[in-house]
């Protein structure tokens, strides 16, 4: 038989037993309720409810979320309840398949609301407990806050999908996009898919099959490379050139090149990050407008000679708006060479519609003037001449040759006439 003294020194190590555990339980106890990751055993509802997941029991830092435990254990708060609305349906789905499966453990991202409102992303990591015949009855398990963790994947994402809607937009535009080392023949690392219109892939470029200055027109090349050591040796951190490039085909396409001019922390000249436009149209419509203007120009100097000729000889230039015959103007003046004032009248006089050509010619003349510029309209003829007498502003008359050549429209419809007049008078008078 075990002695008194026996029995007390067995119940003494048992009680001490017990107290080390449960000393190592609060330690246990203290450590989870300091850390991210909360614990949860949830109620699992029956076949025929909606699952709320009511708690059973929750770790102290569930204050992480603005509730207490006793919000949950109280039965006040489901677990339900703090689910965001638009994920709780997904949720409910995925578990309950899971659990139809046999499943015997959770994981399930998704977002709940704080009692403060706010909205995090949690991950949960849940086992399923059955009883014996196999039937849900808890699920035991942590959730942990990972909202960063999301937020960087977010912001990745919308990075990425930025990247590839710029590279997209890049690549059915007229802008190539070339990222060139600072060596000899400008070698690239980076060149945008749609440098193909050059006849080149992007990987002839980066793997050096070809190099950029190989592309450049022979007349331009020595301008580019000397322009830009320019910029790059006055500390310059920007480029910009207008040049030929010859493409595969032998095709000559102008391009406006904009560069940014990269270089370490010394200074020195590393990269050249390059946006290439196509802009040849452009260069074609400015070279030809160029030529235009130049044709233009000398156009405009001819005719002024031409003026100047003119207004220093007998003959004065007319052209003359031609009238349907039933209308009582004769011969309105679209132009009329300064040297009018021969006869006294200014240009403006007759441009200004104050004088018709019909006022001045002699009245007994102008019925047989009309009559002979009809028939020659009518028998489809190009020149009219004809001597006839005018009234000069002093009310002096004088006879004049008129020499005109009649313009029609497409429809052989006379427009105008054009013609000059040269005064005859003394030739008239010595007759």
């Amino acid at each position: 038989m075990m002695s008194d003294t026996s029995s007390q020194g067995g119940k003494e190590d048992s009680e001490s037993s017990l107290e080390k555990v449960l000393e190592r339980k609060e330690e246990l106890e203290k450590i989870r309720d300091k850390s991210p990751v909360i614990s949860f055993l949830w109620k699992a509802g029956g076949p025929n409810e909606e699952e709320e997941w009511p708690v059973e029991y929750v770790s102290g830092n569930v204050e992480l979320l603005g509730y207490t435990a006793d919000d949950f254990l109280s039965g006040d708060v489901f677990y339900a309840d703090i689910v965001h609305p638009d994920d709780l349906h997904s949720l409910r789905k995925s578990l309950t398949e899971q659990c139809n499966e046999g499943a015997d453990f959770f994981d399930h991202k998704y977002r709940i609301i704080l009692k403060s409102g706010e909205v995090r992303w949690v991950n949960e990591r849940t086992y399923v407990l059955r009883d014996k015949t196999g039937k849900v009855a808890h699920y035991q398990g942590t959730i942990f806050d990972i909202t960063e963790q999301k937020e960087k994947e977010r912001t990745l994402q919308e990075a990425l999908k930025k990247k590839q809607l710029l590279e997209e937009i890049i690549n059915n535009s007229s802008i190539m996009v070339f990222l060139w080392r600072n060596e000899q023949f400008w070698p690239a690392d980076y060149a945008s898919d749609n440098v193909s219109k050059l006849g080149y892939p992007v990987e002839d470029f980066v793997e050096g099959r070809i190099m950029y200055s190989d592309l450049i027109h022979p007349d331009d090349y020595e301008m580019v490379k000397n322009t830009l050591a320019e910029q790059c040796d006055s500390g310059s951190d920007y480029y910009d050139k207008e040049y030929r490039l010859i493409t595969r085909d032998n095709k000559t396409l102008w391009v406006s090149e904009k560069t940014f001019i990269l270089r370490d922390r010394a200074g020195n000249v590393t990269h050249f990050q390059g946006i290439v436009q196509d802009i040849t149209k452009e260069k074609e419509n400015e070279i030809a407008l160029r030529q235009s203007l130049k044709k233009q120009d000398e156009l405009l100097e001819r005719k002024q000679a031409l003026e100047i000729i003119i207004n220093h000889s007998p003959v004065v230039a007319f052209l003359w708006k031609a009238e349907p015959e039933d209308e009582n103007e004769l011969w309105p003046v679209e132009f009329v060479s300064d040297n009018i004032n021969q006869f006294g009248y200014s240009v403006e006089e007759f441009l200004s519609g104050e004088i018709l050509y019909g006022d001045i010619v002699n009245p007994h003349d102008l019925p047989y003037i009309q009559i002979e510029l009809s028939d020659v309209v009518k028998e489809g003829g190009k020149v009219f001449v004809k001597e006839y007498r005018i009234r000069t502003k002093s009310g002096d008359e004088r006879w004049v040759e008129e020499q005109t050549f009649i313009q029609r429209n497409d429809d052989g419809v006379a427009t105008h006439y054009m013609g000059v007049i040269q005064d005859i008078t003394e030739r008239k008078e010595t007759v």
